[in-house]
C-alpha cells in the first residue's frame, strides 16, 4: 500500500505539470467584424507556469524521467485544492486577475502556484531532475520562454530588439491608421514615440525597408514631430528609387523651412508619381506647386492647382493659397480650413501669416512651427507653444525656454496669448526669486494658473528644478504637497518621498494625522525601481477612504490599478468600493480589442501590445479610460515586460484625482 506521503507527493507533482502551457495559434485581428456582445474585460493573462529551470512539457518526458520525477517528495507543499484555514478571509475580485498568494516570491506565477524551491525534497538526497536527453534536437522540444527577459535594443529606447515580432508591415500600418494621434496622454505619447523611433529591424527582417520607414515617418508627421521625421529619413538612407520616400523627404524638408532641400527631391518624386498611393497624391501635387511658386513659375503652379482639382484632391488652405499666389494675390485662411505644416509654408510665400486664429485649431506640427517662428508676434508664439505642449508636440523644456526668453509685455494680446504672457511672467518670477517663502508662493501661483489653462503636467515638470531648490523648513511646510507633485511628475521618487515624509511631520490639514502618507503610497506603486514594500503605506489609503476622501469613481480606479499592478488590495478598500456601483464612464474599445491585447501581451509581441494598449485606452489615455480598459492595459504592458511604462500609466490614471490637502 502506498504511504499517504507518497500519494500526496504524486498528486502534487501531477498538479505542477498540469499547469497550461503557452498559447498557440495566430493573433485574432482587432479589426475584424465586431462581435455582438458588449466589450468585456480581457481574461487575466496567465504567465508561464513552470519554474525557470523546467524546460520540458509533460508530454516530452520519457517513462524513466516520469519515474524519477514522481520519486521526488515535496512535503513542504500543501495540496493545491486544500481548503482555506478556518477564519481565513475570502474575497472576490471584480477588477480582473486574482493576486498571487503571499507565499509566492515571483510575480509571474499563476494563482494557486505554491512556493516550491527546487531543493525542497523529502529527504534532501533525491537526484535532481535529468537534463535534456542526448540527441534531442531544438525542433523536438517546447521551450517555455515566458520567463526569459527579452533582448533589449541598443538604441536607448528601453524597448526589446524583437519589437515587431508577431506583426506584419500591413498590420502595423492598419493599427497605426486606427489610432487617434497625437494621444493626449503624456505616458502613451512617450511610449509611442519610442516605439516609432526605435532602431530595430523591420517586421520582415533585413536592415531596411522603405515602406516601413514611410509608415514611421507618416506617424511622426501626425505627431507633429517634424525634426524626428527628418532624422529618421536621414538615418534610414537615401530615397533613390522610392517615390514615396522621395515625397516624404521633400515634404519634411519644406515643413522644416528648407526650400532647396525639399525641391531637390521633386524630379525623383515625379519619376515614380504613377506608383504613389492615392492618399499621397494630393501631397505630391502641393509639393510640386510649392516648388513652382518658389521658382517664380506661376503658370506651372496654377497648372498643378487645376490638376489637383481634376484629381479630386480635397480643398485645403495650401491649395487655395497657391491659387492666390499664382494669381498675384495674398492668400487667406478660409473659415474652418485645416492647416498642416506644408500648407503653412505655402501661406508664408504670400507674406507673414496671421497665426492668432490658428492657435486653437491648428494641428501639432503647425503649432510647433508657430512656436519657433520669429515672424510671429511673441505672445502668439507663447500661446502656440502652450497648445503644442498640450499635444506633446514640444517638450516641457522647450516651453520653459519659450517662457524664459519672452521679453515683451502684454501689449495687445488677447485670449490664449494674454494668458500665456501671464504664465511666462509667473514662471520667470518663480525661477528668479531667492526668498524661499516668496518663491514657494510664486511656484504655487504659476501651477494654479497652468492647471486652469490645461497644461498642469508640463508645468509641474518645468517648475520642478526651481521647487527642488527650496529648503524643507516648517515655515513653508504647506508647500510639501506641491513639491511632491513636481517630483512625481519628473520621476524623482526619492525627492517625492523626502518631501512627503517631511510634510507628514507637520500639521497637515484634512489628513487626520496621516499627513502626506497617501503620497508615499502613490510613489510606491509608480516607482519601477522599488523591489519590495509596495503595500507598506496602504493603511493610510484605507483610513482616507473610510473618511470619504476618495470619490466613489476614484476608489474604483484605485482598486483597479492596485489589482493590475499585482499589489494586494486591502479588503476594506474593496468593501468600500463594492458599496457603490462600478462606474460606467470612460473610453471602452470595440469588442475583441481587449482580448487581442491580452493575447499579444502573453506572446510577448511588444509593438503589437503597445498599439493595442493605445487603442484600448482611447485618445485621453489612462485618465479618461474605462476601468476595464485601464486594468487590462496595465496588465498587458507588465506581462509584455514594459513594467515602467505600465506604472507611468497607473500614476497618470490616479494623479489628478488624488486627494489633496484642504485649501
Amino acid at each position: 500500500m502506498r504511504s499517504p506521503l507518497r500519494l500526496l507527493s504524486a498528486i502534487t507533482v501531477c498538479a505542477i505539470f498540469a499547469v497550461p502551457s503557452t498559447w498557440a495559434g495566430g493573433i485574432p485581428s482587432p479589426f475584424a467584424e465586431p462581435e455582438t456582445t458588449r466589450p468585456k474585460a480581457a481574461k487575466p493573462i496567465p504567465p508561464a507556469p513552470p519554474p525557470e529551470d523546467d524546460i520540458f512539457t509533460p508530454a516530452e518526458l520519457s517513462a524513466g524521467e516520469k519515474a524519477s520525477t514522481g520519486a521526488i517528495e515535496r512535503e513542504s507543499l500543501a495540496p493545491l485544492d486544500a481548503a482555506p484555514a478556518a477564519g481565513a478571509p475570502t474575497e472576490t475580485r471584480p477588477y480582473g486577475a486574482a493576486p498571487l498568494p503571499a507565499a509566492v516570491g515571483r510575480s509571474d506565477q499563476p494563482p494557486g502556484w505554491e512556493a516550491s524551491p527546487r531543493g525542497a525534497l523529502d529527504d534532501g538526497a533525491a537526484e535532481p531532475l535529468p537534463q535534456q536527453p542526448p540527441g534531442l534536437r531544438e525542433g523536438e522540444r517546447t521551450v517555455m520562454r515566458d520567463d526569459l527577459s527579452p533582448v533589449m535594443a541598443g538604441d536607448g529606447s528601453g524597448l526589446p530588439y524583437e519589437l515587431w515580432q508577431g506583426m506584419t508591415l500591413e498590420s502595423i500600418e492598419k493599427a497605426i491608421a486606427t489610432l487617434e494621434i497625437p494621444p493626449r496622454s503624456p505616458a502613451l505619447h512617450a511610449l509611442f514615440r519610442r516605439l516609432i523611433t526605435s532602431d530595430v529591424p523591420p517586421p520582415r527582417g533585413g536592415a531596411k525597408d522603405p515602406r516601413f520607414t514611410a509608415v514611421r515617418v507618416e506617424a511622426l508627421h501626425r505627431l507633429g514631430l517634424i525634426d524626428e521625421a527628418s532624422a529618421l529619413l536621414a538615418k534610414d538612407g537615401g530615397t533613390e528609387g522610392d517615390p514615396v520616400l522621395a515625397l516624404l523627404t521633400a515634404r519634411t524638408a519644406i515643413a522644416r523651412g528648407d526650400q532647396d532641400g525639399g525641391c531637390r527631391k521633386v524630379d525623383e518624386m515625379n519619376a515614380g508619381a504613377a506608383s504613389l498611393p492615392a492618399s499621397l497624391k494630393g501631397q505630391s501635387i502641393l509639393v510640386r506647386a510649392y516648388c513652382a511658386a518658389v521658382a517664380g513659375k506661376r503658370e506651372s503652379a496654377q497648372l498643378q492647382v487645376a490638376l489637383a482639382r481634376d484629381e479630386g484632391v480635397e480643398e485645403s488652405a495650401g491649395l487655395d493659397a497657391i491659387d492666390a499666389i499664382a494669381s498675384g494675390g495674398k492668400p487667406v485662411i478660409g473659415q474652418g480650413q485645416q492647416v498642416g505644416p506644408l500648407d503653412w509654408r505655402i501661406l508664408e510665400l504670400g507674406g507673414a501669416v496671421d497665426a492668432r486664429a490658428l492657435v486653437e485649431t491648428a494641428g501639432p506640427g503647425v503649432l510647433a512651427i508657430i512656436s519657433r517662428d520669429t515672424a510671429t508676434e511673441p505672445a502668439t508664439r507663447l500661446a502656440a507653444a502652450e497648445r503644442a505642449a498640450q499635444l506633446n508636440a514640444i517638450s516641457p523644456a522647450d516651453l520653459a525656454q519659450g517662457y524664459r526668453t519672452f521679453a515683451g509685455g502684454e501689449g495687445g494680446a488677447e485670449g490664449p496669448a494674454q494668458a500665456a504672457v501671464q504664465h511666462a511672467a509667473l514662471f520667470q518670477s518663480a525661477e528668479d526669486e531667492k526668498t524661499p517663502l516668496k518663491k514657494a508662493r510664486l511656484i504655487r501661483s504659476f501651477l494654479d494658473d497652468a492647471r486652469r489653462a490645461g497644461v498642469y503636467w508640463p508645468a509641474l515638470q518645468m517648475i520642478a528644478p526651481a521647487a527642488a531648490t527650496l529648503p524643507r523648513v516648517p515655515e513653508i511646510g504647506w508647500f510639501a504637497e506641491t513639491a511632491v507633485e513636481t517630483a512625481l511628475a519628473t520621476g524623482d521618487y526619492t525627492g517625492a518621498r523626502s518631501w512627503a515624509e517631511f510634510g507628514s511631520t507637520l500639521d497637515a490639514p484634512g489628513n487626520s494625522g496621516h499627513g502626506y502618507v497617501h503620497w508615499l503610497a502613490l510613489a510606491d506603486l509608480a516607482d519601477p525601481a522599488l523591489t519590495e514594500g509596495r503595500s507598506r503605506h496602504l493603511a493610510a489609503l484605507e483610513d482616507m477612504a473610510a473618511r470619504g476622501r476618495f470619490k466613489p469613481e476614484q476608489l474604483h480606479r484605485l482598486a483597479t490599478v492596485l489589482d493590475a499592478l499585482q499589489i494586494q488590495v486591502p479588503i476594506p478598500l474593496w468593501d468600500l468600493a463594492s458599496r457603490t456601483p462600478q462606474p460606467n464612464t470612460g473610453f471602452l474599445p470595440e469588442t475583441g480589442v481587449l482580448s487581442a491585447l491580452a493575447e499579444a501581451a502573453k506572446k510577448k509581441e511588444f509593438g503589437h501590445t503597445v498599439l493595442l494598449a493605445m487603442q484600448s485606452l482611447g485618445p485621453n489615455g489612462a485618465e479618461g479610460a474605462h476601468i476595464i480598459s485601464l486594468g487590462d492595459s496595465i496588465r498587458a504592458l507588465r506581462s509584455a515586460g514594459l513594467d515602467a511604462d505600465a506604472r507611468k500609466l497607473a500614476l497618470e490614471a490616479l494623479f489628478m484625482g488624488w486627494p489633496r490637502a484642504a485649501g
